[in-house]
């Protein structure tokens, strides 16, 4: 299919997507209201629904970050630039200035923190380096997810160029293969926890070559957040034995009915999805910490140079709501524009120098006679 073509039936995926901001959103949201239940009520055991529902918006996450990815990577394929470098810097000026002034405030704050870990954490490389069973942040505990990313990160080029011109079978024997991986990998050490996911991530892989292949967009938008519910019901099943399967389910169940849905168009909830989604990365990584000291449940006592809020007793259900979302508010807007945002554009610069071919000697030689000619 010519990128031309290509570009003007599917518009809005290459450029803003209501229904993925929307994704975006509830899985953040969905994150941001678990952690407040657990540190709230001392829950959180695994398998419990609160576990779920936590996991679940971390799993929509994932669909969702492969599949826009995967158009950025179209976008960029079609202006016929580089592809590989410009992506990676452009990825890296996205995650790790954000990340890295979390890890530093966090690491501040926990003296107990080893040199070694400390710079694992600060390049999330977690998963990849660290020996025995890696640890996290005890005040950003949702920095877990980001290693995983960054993992995957390398592999999505690979995809796209391997996938954006062949048949969505190979997709679907890539995806099971993966399946089995998952069932056996991960048994050998939480360094190859990344096959664990993989079958989620190409969810998002799925739903971008269905999309490129054909416009199938045949339900109104309206009926998109009933099919998120319907969609997510498939993981609230999920048990330990069965757990790759259920992963690899919610990836795909998601990733096939994405491209079925129309943009939603409802005004309020276009603009609504559109702010959360433009702040969820600081949302997601500055209201674990908030809770933290807002709530101050004793079930989470790990601040050592900031002392909790003291407990309110009265009426503090509500108060506690209004407080960890304003103070969410707050940081998350500080941490977008100051940090986010400004490390988005240096990675929109740094990588439109990368992207730049190199002139061919015929082209150089052309240039060349025209000047002279001049």
């Amino acid at each position: 299919m010519k990128a031309s073509n290509l570009n003007s039936r599917l518009g809005p995926s290459f450029h803003e997507s209501v229904n993925l901001d929307f994704l975006r959103s509830v899985a953040v949201l969905t994150v941001f209201g678990t952690h407040y239940y657990d540190i709230r009520n001392g829950a959180g055991a695994l398998w419990s629904i609160p576990w779920h529902l936590g996991q679940l918006g971390v799993l929509i996450f994932f669909v969702h970050t492969s599949l826009v990815l995967m158009w950025s990577l179209e976008r960029t394929s079609i202006r016929e630039q580089r592809l590989v470098t410009p992506f990676y810097v452009r990825r890296a000026f996205r995650i790790y200035p954000l990340s890295m002034v979390c890890v530093l405030f966090a690491y501040f704050l926990d003296a107990q923190w080893s040199p070694v870990n400390f710079w694992q954490n600060l390049t999330l490389t977690q998963y990849v380096f660290f020996h025995g069973k890696p640890t996290f942040p005890p005040t950003i505990t949702p920095l877990w997810t980001l290693p995983l990313e960054i993992e995957m990160y390398v592999a999505l080029p690979i995809l796209f160029l391997l996938l954006r011109h062949r048949p969505v079978k190979l997709l679907v024997a890539l995806w099971a293969a993966f399946i089995a991986a998952a069932c056996v990998l991960p048994r050998f050490g939480d360094g190859l926890t990344i096959f664990r996911y993989v079958p989620c991530f190409f969810g998002g892989v799925m739903a971008w070559r269905l999309m490129r292949q054909r416009d199938n967009r045949q339900f109104p938008g309206w009926l998109w957040p009933a099919a998120i519910a319907a969609v997510s019901c498939v993981w609230m099943l999920a048990t330990e034995k069965y757990l790759p399967f259920f992963i690899a389910a919610l990836g795909v169940s998601l990733g096939l009915v994405i491209p079925l849905f129309r943009e939603m168009q409802s005004k309020a909830v276009r603009s609504a999805a559109k702010i959360v989604a433009r702040y969820s990365y600081g949302i997601y990584l500055s209201h674990f910490p908030i809770m933290l000291y807002v709530i101050s449940s004793p079930h989470y006592r790990w601040f050592k140079v900031i002392p909790p809020m003291p407990l309110i007793r009265h009426h503090g259900g509500p108060i506690h709501v209004l407080l960890v979302t304003a103070l969410t508010c707050v940081a998350s807007l500080v941490l977008y524009h100051g940090i986010e945002e400004p490390g988005i554009r240096l990675g929109r610069i740094m990588a439109r120098q990368t992207a730049r071919k190199p002139l061919s000697r015929e082209a150089i030689s052309v240039r060349g006679e025209s000047a002279h000619i001049r």
